[in-house]
This record gives C-alpha cells, sequence and structure tokens, in this order.
C-alpha cells in the first residue's frame, strides 16, 4: 500500500481534547470529540454538516470490551446533542463525526454510509454494536455514487485508526483494489502449539498485526497470573461469538482475528503469561519467531559512530 498523509490538529492543545483529522489529497474530515467537550464545537462549522458519527464508550455489561453507535444526520451536531440526553445511550465517552469538506454529502449517501460501517463493525467484532438491524441502504444508490462513499469509508478508517480505533478493522486490510494491503513477501505464516490446542497465524509485517486464522484452537483454562486486559480479551472474543466453545478443554477460532502483537495473540490462544516472540514459532521451519526476527535486524548500521 502506498504511504499515506494524514493532519491531526489539536484544537485546544491537548492530545484527549477535540481533534481534527484530514487525509491528503482528499474532501473527508473526521472530527473527534469527548462527551465533555460537545458544546464547546457546537458553533464549529463541521458540526453543521451532514455526515455519520460514531459513538464509542465502555461497554457497560462487559469489563474491558468497547461499545459503539452508529448514526448518520443532516445536522450532526443536533443528532449527537439529541443521543448527549438519550439515557439509553448513555454509555459514550467520545463521539467522532465524519463529513466531507465539500457539499457533496446528501442524506441518502449518509444512510449509505451508515449501513456499511454498522455491517463492517459487526463483521469485525471489536466492539459492541448498539444499533439494532441494520439499515439497508446498498444498492439505492447510482453506481458512480456508491462507489465514492466506498472510498469515503475506506478513507474513515484510516483516519479512525489514526485517531487510536481499530472499530472496522478486518483481520488483513484490503486495499483500494480489494487485495490485502500488504505484499506477500511481509506475510510470515507462524504456528503455536500447546498441550492439546494448536494455533496457525499470520503476521502482516506492513500492518503490525498478527492474525491467527480460523479453526486454531484456545486454551480454556486460565491461569490466574493471566493479565486482566487478557482475561477481558477472551470474554469478549467469547461474547462476540470469535471464540467457540468446542470441548471441556478449548475453543475455536470461528474467523481469522487480528491482534496488535505476538505475545497478545499468544496470550489469548494459552490462556497463560507467556512471551510471543517465544510461543510463536515459524511454519516454514520451526524457527523460534524471537531467533528470525533477531536474524532480519542489523547488528550495526554503516557509518555509525
Amino acid at each position: 500500500m502506498a504511504g499515506r498523509s494524514i493532519r491531526i490538529f489539536l484544537v485546544d492543545g491537548t492530545p484527549s481534547g477535540v481533534r481534527t483529522a484530514e487525509l491528503g489529497l482528499s474532501t473527508i474530515k473526521a472530527l473527534a470529540v469527548p462527551r465533555a467537550s460537545l458544546l464547546s464545537i457546537a458553533t464549529r462549522p463541521e458540526a453543521k454538516k451532514t455526515g455519520v458519527y460514531v459513538l464509542i464508550g465502555p461497554d457497560p455489561e462487559t469489563p474491558g470490551q468497547r461499545m459503539i453507535y452508529i448514526g448518520e444526520a443532516d445536522t450532526l451536531i443536533k443528532r449527537v446533542s439529541d443521543h448527549n440526553r438519550d439515557s439509553d445511550k448513555d454509555f459514550w465517552e467520545e463521539c467522532v463525526f465524519f463529513l466531507s469538506k465539500d457539499e457533496n454529502l446528501t442524506k441518502a449517501h449518509g444512510r449509505y454510509l451508515e449501513a456499511r460501517l454498522i455491517a463492517l463493525a459487526k463483521d469485525a467484532k471489536r466492539a459492541k454494536v448498539k444499533n439494532g438491524t441494520a439499515p439497508k441502504e446498498e444498492g439505492r444508490l447510482p453506481e458512480p455514487d456508491a462507489v465514492e462513499m466506498d472510498e469515503f469509508i475506506a478513507q474513515a478508517r484510516i483516519l479512525l485508526g489514526s485517531l487510536g480505533y481499530d472499530l472496522f478493522e478486518p483481520s488483513i486490510q484490503p486495499d483500494s483494489t480489494g487485495n490485502s494491503s500488504a505484499s506477500t513477501s511481509n506475510l510470515l505464516g507462524l504456528q503455536y502449539s500447546g498441550d492439546g490446542y494448536s494455533a496457525t497465524a499470520t503476521l502482516d509485517q506492513d500492518a503490525g498485526q498478527i492474525i491467527v486464522k480460523a479453526g486454531s484452537k484456545a486454551r480454556k483454562m486460565e491461569a490466574q497470573s493471566l493479565q486482566p486486559t487478557y482475561k477481558n480479551l477472551r470474554k469478549q472474543l467469547q461474547t462476540n461469538g470469535v471464540l467457540q466453545s468446542i470441548n471441556d478443554t478449548s475453543y475455536e477460532f470461528t474467523q481469522d482475528y487480528s491482534f496488535s502483537s505476538p505475545t497478545a495473540a499468544a496470550q489469548v490462544v494459552s490462556g497463560i503469561t507467556i512471551n510471543g516472540r517465544i510461543a510463536w514459532k515459524l511454519s516454514s521451519t520451526g524457527q523460534v519467531f524471537a531467533e528470525w526476527e533477531d536474524a532480519q535486524l542489523p547488528t550495526e548500521i554503516a557509518g555509525d559512530g
């Protein structure tokens, strides 16, 4: 995938406050707003435009899991202000608006974007989606408009990732042609075997992710020493149906699922505290991943010192 330029602006000078994000040579813009700052952006021009939004916060029923709500509006600030008064949506802590810097988005575009984003979020299973039945808007736009909105979604996902959220991300990200974002040479096959369970995975070196493959087995028992972060993540994956019980000792991955590091993947698979760089081995040779990785890194750089 070609490099992209993203400009993030801290509106009030703090990284946890209101931020805007823009993609180079694109008309899309994201506005991230902490709930406590909602009033402060009410007069900003972005808040008065047509677009889509994502409410983000912790799931009150599942510790460690996020909950999201996705919507569209002719006037973004008005709709989100309504949600701010709605006790049924009291979970959210931040809202991200997506809009066009020109005036080309219409109500029909917004409904299409809303439907597609809800479907992506449900497929990704990285957060509980509070929306009920997703609207059926695919096919209701002229073909050229649908293509433009799919590009808008691809760009929105990039901006959302730059703001720290992976809510819509599949295991391996497609590029604008629909192919994997990683070249074949940057995909590394890995395997991990434990007592009565085993997993296969692909390391995507471009995206910095390790994708545990569907059909992999995970240990059901958890060690007391397992960190709460990974206990909560395992529970989240069970709730979302990514990990499905197959017998008294094992879960099975029902789909490919990506993790941010080999250690995160290994601890979810094993249920124990373990160094993922040591646990995973190359599928092709059986070499420990840490040994392979260390061998790829330069021991010295010419001209250094």
